[in-house]
């Protein structure tokens, strides 16, 4: 049956045929239309019959659908040989247009998944994680659909990391071990073991440090010099989070000795500016601040030529904390706010948060407690937001001891409550510690003294056990005024450890803490010139820290301290005794202080009735 394309009708009717044919060949009219290079539209008017189909659009067609082109015109398909040879002329034509069709997306897919990671690479430095974790949840089922495993397996372990950073850690390993399974199966030693060391470090967070050990454990034993430096100072990492800072030192030593076999001086170069910074987190964890700052230093000016952003930041930290425990207190608000600015200007959110604990603790010592609860309460907010435990840990620490100082301890109780349970859900040896500490001093303050005493002697332990010299002093005075409250003669033993363990570790206001408590007690036993030297030094040590706040243009806060008010009390009382009430009010005065003015005049006036009650007792 022969069509007249003359007529509507057989417009009409070739318009059902290309139909027919579209369906057939289980297509759609948009995707013929695009394949064959017209608008939906047009395609629309051949199928209506409403225009006649262009002989090229037509032999196009047939192509795509496989039919021949006689088909379209009515030709009677009870398989001719002629027909037979045209179709199977336009079947193989068609099979080669499809397979260079999948060859072209195949090409614009790779494209696609190559352009991505190179998004993905520029949002991560400087870092927008977010940004560039979506970016490779786009690069895994483009790598998938086209079969390119090797594309998806690194995809999986670049958002896996990221995943790390933004403390997603169930999400985290979910994506690394997906990864670690597909780069064991194309045989990729190297990413294979990468993926088991982000996956420990993932282990580690969640609190598993033997799971994240045996990680680091396979991955140190490669034949590849990278992942061998790194597991070897991952492994370090591991013995300083369990306490274990011996074997911490032991393994920095091991991956030292592997940057003599680095491929490049600037990589021996990194991984002695790791080896360094790691070491300062050991000192630091011992108590040897000063030597902590040194290395600190050395590794950030590696870092600096290196163009390390990441670890500068982290260094900056350390070195603020370290600056923090020496009493450096200019320095260390310098060096923090710092760190804070360079972090949020880089989107670094888990390091922002970081900062600005170092800042409410710094704040905190100096008396600024709303600045310190401001700084403490915006970083446990970023913490909870971005789902970082570590940052958690510290920010509740960081609130727990702006109350505690303040003498706030209902409100410290909850903060210390919480760091508690995270420290001990992470099981890190040192954090555990520190915060029973926090624990003990928020139950002394509430007057809970078996609790309180119970908390300082575990903390205390663990502390004298593992070399944490800061935390064993911070203990051991908990100890000291739990005796001295207690009236133990053992009271004396606890002080003298917590003041010689100060002196060692160089701890600045622990040190001035436990000269303030030895006044205080020598004053209640009557052993007036022991009070007063110890005293003494507390105060020239108190007043040339708020003189250097000042000078630096920061407000003086330091006597919102009730703990310090006690002891320029206690002091006065001293001074009226050796040298009378005018020379103890002189010296109150001088301080500058309302506050501790008004609270020495009703001493003094308790103290002169006192002697007026003493001196009538005499006379009679």
């Amino acid at each position: 049956m022969d069509l007249d394309l003359t007529t509507p009708e057989g417009r009409k009717k070739q318009g059902e045929l290309i139909l027919q044919a579209i369906r057939e060949a289980g297509l759609s009219v948009e995707q013929v239309a695009k394949d064959i290079g017209c608008s939906r539209a047009l395609l629309y008017q051949y199928i209506a019959g409403t225009t006649l189909a262009q002989p090229d659009k037509l032999t196009l067609i047939a192509r795509r659908t496989g039919k021949p082109l006689v088909f379209f015109y009515g030709a009677d398909l009870a398989q001719p040989e002629a027909i037979q040879a045209e179709r199977e002329a336009f079947q193989r034509e068609r099979l080669e247009l499809e397979r260079k069709l999948v060859e072209e997306r195949e090409r614009n897919l790779k494209q696609q998944i190559e352009n991505l990671f190179s998004l993905a690479d520029a949002q991560s430095s400087p870092p927008d994680w977010k940004s560039a974790a979506s970016t490779c949840e786009q690069i895994i089922p483009l790598a998938r659909s086209i079969g390119d495993e090797e594309s998806e397996a690194k995809a999986l372990f670049k958002l896996g990391n990221l995943r790390l950073l933004m403390g997603d850690i169930d999400g985290a390993l979910s994506s690394l071990r997906q990864a670690q399974s597909l780069f064991e199966k194309l045989e990729n030693k190297a990413y294979a073991l990468a993926c088991r060391q982000s996956i420990g470090r993932a282990l580690l967070l969640m609190g598993h440090p033997e799971e994240a050990k045996a990680q680091f454990d396979l991955a140190a034993k490669s034949d590849n010099w990278h992942n061998r430096w790194e597991a070897t100072v991952a492994l370090a990492a591991v013995s300083e989070w369990v306490g274990d800072f011996k074997s911490a030192m032991e393994r920095l030593d091991e991956a030292e000795d592997l940057s003599s076999q680095a491929p490049t001086e600037r990589e021996g170069q990194i991984v002695r500016m790791f080896v360094s910074a790691n070491r300062a987190n050991v000192y630091l964890a011992c108590g040897d601040f000063a030597e902590a700052e040194k290395l600190a230093r050395e590794a950030l000016k590696v870092a600096e030529q290196i163009g390390d952003r990441d670890q500068q930041l982290e260094l900056m930290l350390t070195i603020a904390v370290c600056l923090g425990h020496l009493g450096k207190w200019v320095e260390a608000y310098e060096s923090a706010l710092r760190a804070k600015t360079l972090a949020s200007f880089a989107n670094d959110f888990e390091r922002v948060v970081v900062a600005e604990t170092v800042l409410a603790q710094l704040l905190a010592i100096v008396g600024d407690f709303d600045g310190a609860k401001v700084e403490a309460k915006s970083a446990l907010t970023s913490a909870l937001k971005i789902r970082s435990r570590r940052a958690e840990l510290w920010a509740q620490k960081a609130l727990a001891e702006t109350y505690l100082r303040e003498g706030n301890s209902t409100e410290a109780r909850y903060h210390a409550q919480m760091s508690f349970e995270i420290a001990e859900g992470m099981r890190h040896a040192l954090e555990h510690a520190h915060s029973l500490a926090l624990k003990s001093w928020t139950n002394f303050q509430l007057g809970d003294l078996n609790s309180a005493n119970e908390e300082a002697e575990k903390a205390f332990h663990i502390a004298d056990e593992k070399g944490m010299r800061y935390i064993a002093a911070l203990s051991a005075w908990l100890k000291a005024q739990i005796a001295m409250k207690r009236n133990e003669k053992e009271a004396e033993k606890w002080l003298s450890n917590a003041l010689k363990l100060a002196q060692e570790t160089g701890d600045a206001n622990l040190l001035y803490s436990c000269l303030a408590l030895k006044g205080e007690w020598s004053l209640l036993k009557g052993k007036l010139q022991e009070a007063f030297d110890a005293l003494m030094k507390a105060h020239h040590l108190l007043e040339s820290w708020r003189t250097d706040w000042r000078n630096f243009g920061l407000d003086d806060t330091w006597l919102e301290d009730p703990f310090r008010r006690k002891a320029y009390l206690s002091l006065a009382q001293c001074i009226a005794q050796k040298e009378g009430k005018e020379a103890a009010e002189k010296f109150v005065n001088e301080l500058g202080w309302l506050p501790l003015i008004e609270d020495w005049h009703e001493i003094a006036a308790s103290l002169q009735l006192h002697q007026k009650t003493e001196e009538l007792k005499r006379r009679k």
